[in-house]
């Protein structure tokens, strides 16, 4: 380079210099000025871009630092005052960007968390919201819980949580008929007209009844006591083939029990079920098992059920998908993988190789030579004549290796699903097809070769299907394949691989983990090459002939550790056990009011108390009634008792009391 051209460059790369440090200057100066007026997100970049390009400067670097906290600072004032108005999303991404800039600053951290909380309350809300707009109360309700859990002044989680309970006592007392009295009634009729019986149950409870044009006013005989309203009016329903029909808080419509008449006032709903976790098509057929619905249609697109019948149909539906449509268990597999491979190998001896191999070159192809002869033997000289004698190579070499693979994965599955974990490569093989044309009069069949190439998986391949329990245990099917490459075959030029497979069903509490091992394959090879009788002589035949020996031992281990992410939840009992009617008809509630070890049995294992001869009441004597049907004195303080006797005064035989009736 000249010396013109040398001045030149120094020029060149001082001026850079200036500018460099001129720009900095500048920056900083900026950032100063956007300092004092308080815009410390942009003194902080520019501050960056200065220190980046004065990396020595302790000033630069020091006034950096400084515009951090204070940037912090201000980020955390504004995600108070976002949080405070319910700005989640915007307060989260202050208090995250004061983390950054100040990382020692402990508030910061505390009120990212608190943030955080927050914006998952805000979604359980949301979740809960949509839950209670399709009916779901249950689930609904357990969102909203962890909603408030989580923030207990999300007052809209609140609310919502009272409405979804609400919902519920309103659905349940739907059907309630308001009655001016709920004491025991006690009824004792013999040939008594079935109107009767109504109007003396109208007087006791306060509930009016319509009869239809079709009622036949026959005699019926009854003895109740001590009945609820509810037990007593279902007894006479029953025993006469009536239902009735509910017109008004107070009003019930009695009809005859046939199909007619059923058709002609039973109400029908239309609902649309939304499946979260199930399948529609697979729900719709254990409703049409249980509830022998044929009304009822899939939506597989937004996975609904639509169904019409009747309300206490639809409300029995409603409990068997709250039932079913759980949320699916969830599990995750830590999974190691060790194989352990261990050869030895000895070579010794003398290798003796052919002239091809040994690289000597011996006469030209013959093919294009025309047909040998006697005479052209005979004309053959010694220069004619070519021989190679073999490559001699002396080995000695003794190899030992050791080889672990290990393999680390983690795979998360839903419950009832395969997990496959596929680790290693694939190989190459070449596949050829033979095909011959069928010959005929003109031609002969000339055979075709095609050649492919197909892959195959050279590694370890596991499928693991879990079944999660509801105490958290997980049974597990496990198949495990561990193939490896081998040899080489020189008769089909393809490698031999080697397969070994485990298949196994084991079950394994939450967090425990399960070792296999054991799947060991043991090689021991040993090949001579030698000069045909002279490395067969005793002793010095080591001299012509080489020996090579290899030992190759290999070992698969494999260890499983499952931890239920999400574990099977089972519902609440009255979603697992409910009332569903009789044979003939469906309903919600059972036809009379069960006994006490039915509608709350003891606990699992528990027999139900039985009471003994001489705690049982004494039995009830009753005394002849009056002539004339005269009122008998009520048996239980506050009840009454309403006899009906036959036309013609006493009946032939005595007639018990049953239980009390209030006014």
């Amino acid at each position: 380079m000249t010396p013109a051209g040398r001045w030149l460059r120094a020029t060149a790369t001082a001026a850079i210099l200036v500018a460099a440090v001129g720009c900095a200057s500048r920056q900083v100066r900026v950032a100063d000025q956007f300092a004092r007026e308080g815009n410390w997100d942009g003194a902080v970049m520019l501050y960056q871009e200065a220190s980046a390009k004065r990396p020595d400067d302790a000033g630069v670097k020091a006034k950096l630092e400084s515009a951090k906290v204070e940037a912090a600072k201000q980020h955390y004032s504004r995600g108070q005052t976002l949080l405070a108005q319910r700005a989640i999303g915007p307060a989260v991404e202050a208090f995250k960007q004061a983390v950054t800039l100040d990382l020692a600053g402990d508030a910061y951290r505390v009120a990212l968390a608190q943030a955080l909380k927050a914006k998952e309350a805000e979604e359980r809300y949301a979740a809960g919201a949509q839950l209670l707009k399709a009916e779901k109360y249950a689930e609904a309700t357990e969102e909203l819980q962890r909603a408030l859990d989580l923030d207990p002044t999300l007052t809209a989680a609140k609310t919502a949580l009272d409405n979804a309970a609400e919902r519920r006592k309103l659905l349940e007392k739907s059907d309630e008929l308001t009655l001016t009295s709920t004491q025991p009634i006690t009824l004792r009729f013999q040939n008594a007209k079935i109107k009767e019986v109504f109007d003396l149950l109208a007087k006791a409870s306060g509930v009016n009844f319509l009869f239809d044009r079709d009622i036949r006013d026959e005699a019926i005989t009854i003895f109740v006591k001590n009945a609820s309203f509810r037990d007593a009016l279902n007894l006479v329903l029953t025993t006469n083939n009536l239902f009735m029909k509910r017109v008004g808080e107070d009003t019930l419509l009695i009809l005859p029990k046939t199909k007619q008449k059923i058709d002609q006032y039973q109400d029908l709903m239309i609902r649309t079920f939304y499946l979260s976790n199930s399948k529609a098509k697979d729900m719709v057929n254990l409703l049409r098992t249980m509830l022998e619905t044929r009304r009822v249609f899939v939506n597989e697109d937004l996975n609904t059920i639509v169904m019409r019948d009747t309300p206490d149909k639809i409300r029995l539906a409603e409990k068997i998908i709250e039932a079913n449509d759980r949320q699916v268990a969830e599990v995750m597999f830590e999974v190691e993988v060790l194989e352990i491979a261990r050869t030895n190998t000895l070579k010794y001896g003398w290798n003796f190789f052919r002239g091809d191999q040994a690289g000597a070159s011996g006469i030209a192809s013959i093919d294009n030579n025309p047909p040998l002869t006697l005479g052209t033997l005979q004309d053959l000289a010694s220069g004619d004549i070519l021989i190679t004698l073999p490559s001699v190579l002396i080995n000695f070499i003794k190899l030992d290796s050791n080889a672990k693979t290990l393999a680390n994965p983690r795979i998360r599955v839903v419950d009832n699903k395969t997990a496959k974990i596929n680790i290693g490569d694939k190989v190459p093989i070449q596949l050829s097809t033979t095909t011959s044309a069928p010959a005929t009069a003109i031609t002969t069949g000339v055979p075709t070769t095609t050649t492919s190439t197909e892959y195959k998986d050279v590694g370890i391949k596991l499928d693991i299907k879990p079944s999660i329990r509801l105490n958290n245990d997980v049974t597990m099917d496990l198949k495990l394949d561990v193939t490896s490459i081998g040899d080489l075959d020189p008769q089909a030029k393809q490698f031999r691989f080697g397969t070994r497979t485990t298949e196994t069903t084991i079950n394994v509490r939450d967090g425990e983990t399960v070792i296999l091992g054991g799947m060991i394959r043991d090689e021991d090879r040993m090949s001579v090459n030698k000069i045909p009788i002279l490395g067969d002589l005793p002793v010095i035949g080591k001299l012509f002939s080489s020996t090579e020996k290899q030992k190759v031992k290999s070992d698969v281990v494999l260890t499983i550790t499952p931890r239920v992410i999400r574990g099977l939840a089972a519902p609440e009992r009255g979603v697992q056990s409910f009332w569903s009617g009789t044979e003939e008809t469906y309903g919600i509630q059972p036809l009379f009011s069960p006994s006490e070890s039915v509608s709350r049995p003891g606990e699992p294992g528990e027999a139900a108390p039985l009471s003994s001869p001489a705690q049982s009441p004494p039995p009830v004597s009753s005394p002849p009634l009056p002539p004339g049907g005269t009122q008998l004195p009520p048996l239980t303080p506050g009840g009454r008792q309403f006899p009906l006797l036959p036309p013609g005064g006493r009946p032939s035989s005595p007639i018990l009391p049953g239980p009390s009736t209030a006014n």
